[in-house]
């Protein structure tokens, strides 16, 4: 009977053996899911039977952590991350204790993964970082190859590209040697997509076209498809809209002929964004109702909000208040019950303007205060990945300075070893041979020489590691000092006489330009480089504020060469606004007439430098100054010399003169205005 039953129990694990197979080889995620219930109700009947061995213990045992870690990966895709994360936990516990390292490994890396679906991106390396000890204790190859790969994925978001490289080839390398295509494939796509990040396009599509061939050879169609979206989503970014439209049509008769509903999704997505480029709003529309269908019966809420807000905004677009209103509203609720912050603040935004435009200034102030207060747990995340970032970056040049110091004081000290030693034995044979004598005399004043060498470099080396920590420290200053306490005061005063003497709403559209100025100058001080387009609002919202100041005679005009793109090019944040300041301050403020401030952005001839040109028709420089030494006055706007160092750290190779010129404007001889050419390097 004992017998009898044993051989019953060897066949069950056979069983769950069979089903886990299945489970892998599976590419429908509803049949999985439902074979793995199928398995769970096994391993759940037969894993507290009494009679079990210890080893058939531990087989059930592995089996359940599987079972729930299969839950957590399909609740990732439904985007349940923070159910996901609980399911892998339970995994990870359950084979921790019967010590299956494998299955800890993958537990963990899952719940890396999911950490990293809600942005928290230090979570994530925590337990990536936890995943490949287990990992290298499963002594499983494979297992610790995919989680190099991800380690790679998450250092190049966190600017750590080196590292990111050294993971992956790390990965690769192993991968090639199990001759393991599935791998290799995936390990290009990864380092495929660091080079999509740092906008690398080409080295990017190298890897990602390798991917794709890899999985057209080993027939993997719907990998195919994911490269397939990939590269066309880069030739979308580089607006080779026929290019990724081709390759988009034919990721999507693949999907047709083996149901990949959830990847045609992301290729109507993008179709859709294509449409909306050429204006083609009705094409568009249909492509992102065939997208919302798609991912709202996968469940999949992240990317059915992210397509609502691009039909509302297609709606808008056409002054189709009403639907554009309807479909703000769901990808609001939608965002706001799974908290996808960055959809809760950009559909929250949008409702705002069309409330505006419905003439419902309540509720869109109510959605502009909520804009307000999205952004700052938006901005407090950004900020803390940016500043895990600055402090790889910080960290980095201090241990490399270290390093540096210890080198020589070590060389110091072995020299300083050998001059002891040198005397010693100086004294132990004096008396041998004047010749001896000589030769250690000569060899003490070349150690000695050494020495004052070594010093000198080291000296060289502080004072260098010095000027690195000014230019750091300058570059923060700037950064810090963004917005003058005069401006603050004119700016709240003018919106304050509005609402108790003028236009109630100008007063709260002055008061939204305020709050939305102060948002972006927060959000964009923690980072080195922004789109000119964010600069140029920016610009815009800030001379709105100052033109209350003035009431009706101050214009101002922004404009760009056809030579440049502002979705494009990138400058360092508030680089502009302080020479603007000082036209209207000291140019505009005592003219008396019309007052005009004119911005003008073009790249130089070889596409080096942005070239930007503020001119103002004020009282120019010579009457300014005498203005200011005869009211001694001593307001100062943001510091130039600031701007100044920090061009001067975008370009060691020019001199701060052929960077910042100031000139007189003339007419008839007589100064009518001033302009001022500041030269941006181009990263």
């Amino acid at each position: 009977m004992l017998h009898s039953q044993s051989f019953s129990i060897k066949k069950t694990l056979e069983k769950c053996s069979e089903i886990n197979q299945e489970i892998e080889n599976e590419q429908d995620e509803t049949i999985w899911a439902k074979r793995n219930q199928d398995l769970k109700k096994i391993v759940v009947s037969n894993i507290k039977i009494k009679t079990l061995s210890e080893n058939e213990k531990k087989e059930f045992a592995k089996y359940y952590s599987i079972v729930l870690l299969n839950e957590g990966a399909y609740q990732t895709l439904k985007s349940k991350y923070i159910e996901s994360i609980i399911s892998y936990k339970k995994s990870f516990a359950v084979a921790q204790k019967i010590k299956y390292f494998e299955g800890c490994a993958s537990s963990l890396q899952n719940i890396g993964t999911s950490f990293d679906y809600l942005g928290k991106i230090d979570s994530s390396l925590a337990y990536f970082k936890k995943a490949l000890n287990y990992a290298y204790s499963s002594k499983n190859q494979e297992s610790i190859a995919f989680v190099l790969t991800d380690l790679g994925y998450v250092n190049n978001n966190i600017g750590n590209n080196k590292l990111a490289i050294e993971y992956n080839l790390k990965a690769l390398k192993i991968f090639k040697k199990l001759n393991d295509f599935e791998g290799i494939e995936r390990t290009n796509f990864s380092i495929g997509r660091i080079f999509d990040n740092l906008k690398e396009y080409e080295k990017s599509l190298e890897y990602y076209n390798d991917a794709l061939q890899i999985s057209i050879a080993t027939k993997n169609e719907q990998r195919q498809c994911l490269n397939l979206n990939s590269i066309a989503n880069i030739y979308f970014l580089q607006k080779k809209y026929s290019k990724a439209k081709e390759l988009l049509d034919q990721c999507l008769e693949i999907c047709k002929k083996n149901q990949y509903t959830s990847i045609s999704g992301v290729s109507y997505n993008l179709l859709g964004d294509i449409d909306f480029e050429f204006k083609k709003f009705n094409e568009a529309k249909i492509k992102y109702l065939l997208a919302t269908t798609i991912f709202k019966n996968d469940a999949n809420n992240f990317f059915y909000s992210k397509t609502l807000f691009k039909l509302a905004q297609l709606n808008l677009k056409e002054n189709n208040i009403k639907s554009a209103q309807e479909y703000a509203i769901e990808c609001y609720k939608l965002s706001l019950k799974n908290n996808y912050p960055f959809e809760i603040r950009s559909a929250a935004d949008l409702l705002s303007q069309i409330y505006t435009k419905q003439k419902n200034y309540k509720l869109a102030l109510d959605f502009k205060n909520i804009v307000a207060t999205v952004s700052d747990s938006i901005y407090y995340d950004e900020n803390k990945n940016n500043t895990l970032k600055a402090e790889y970056k910080y960290n980095s040049s201090i241990k490399e300075a270290q390093i540096k110091a210890l080198s020589q004081q070590k060389k110091i000290a072995t020299l300083e070893s050998q001059r002891q030693k040198t005397i010693v034995l100086i004294l132990g044979i004096a008396l041998v041979s004047i010749l001896i004598t000589s030769y250690v005399l000569f060899n003490r004043y070349k150690i000695k020489k050494q020495n004052e060498l070594l010093k000198s470099q080291l000296f060289q080396a502080q004072k260098t590691i010095e000027a690195e920590k000014k230019a750091t420290e300058s570059e923060l200053k700037a950064l810090k000092s963004q917005m003058n306490p005069h401006f603050i005061f004119n700016a709240l005063s003018s919106i304050q006489d509005q609402f108790m003497y003028g236009n109630k709403v100008i007063a709260n559209e002055q008061m939204g330009n305020f709050t939305y100025l102060t948002r972006q100058i927060l959000n964009v001080s923690g980072k080195k480089q922004i789109l000119l387009s964010t600069e140029i609002d920016i610009l815009s919202k800030y001379l709105e504020l100052e033109k209350m100041r003035f009431k009706t005679d101050f214009e101002y005009k922004i404009t760009t060469s056809e030579n440049i793109d502002e979705d494009y090019h990138e400058i360092p944040p508030m680089l502009i606004q302080p020479f603007v300041e000082n036209s209207i301050n000291h140019g505009l403020l005592h003219k008396i007439g019309i007052k005009k401030v004119t911005i003008h952005f073009e790249l130089d001839t070889n596409e080096e430098y942005i070239i930007c040109t503020i001119t103002d028709n004020g009282i120019g420089r010579a009457k300014s100054a005498e203005i200011k030494a005869k009211n001694q006055s001593k307001h100062q706007s943001f510091s130039t010399e600031s701007i100044a160092q920090r061009l001067e750290l975008l370009n060691e190779n020019h001199s701060v003169k052929q960077l910042i010129t100031y000139s007189d404007e003339l007419e008839n001889d007589e100064i009518v205005g001033t302009k001022v050419i500041v030269n941006i390097p181009l990263g």
